[in-house]
């Protein structure tokens, strides 16, 4: 959210800085709003979608800090722990995954992980 407020007044600032000093510096009546206008529109509307490319990057932080799944996972003696995980059908592209993961697993005296993960549609 911060992002898009950060592009919405980037893209006023463009608009202010083209249109108002154009408007102080020009002569005439109406006819340089007619120029000015759409002039600084399609600068404030450039301005927008670069800025709005940087708000809509899927790697962007969540409010509060990054997202980060962690997962902690030990076999000992003959345990075992068994994983499967990842996505399942065509619905479930709509859920956010963390932009990163810390796994840490652990075998020890004949236990066994078996993990499997991936993208199942």
């Amino acid at each position: 959210m911060l992002r898009w407020l950060a592009a919405v007044a980037g893209s006023t600032m463009g608009f202010l800085v083209v249109s108002v000093p154009w408007a102080l510096l020009s002569e005439g009546g109406d006819d340089p709003w007619d120029v000015i206008g759409p002039v600084a529109g399609v600068v404030a509307a450039g301005v927008l979608a670069a800025l709005g490319s940087w708000a809509s990057q899927a790697g962007a932080s969540p409010p509060g800090g990054s997202a980060v799944r962690r997962v902690r996972q030990s076999a000992r003696g003959r345990g075992s722990v068994t994983q499967t995980g990842g996505d399942h059908g065509a619905g479930s592209a709509a859920r956010r995954r963390p932009g990163r993961e810390d796994v840490r697993q652990k075998a020890r005296g004949g236990g066994d992980i078996d993990q499997v993960g991936g993208d199942r549609a």
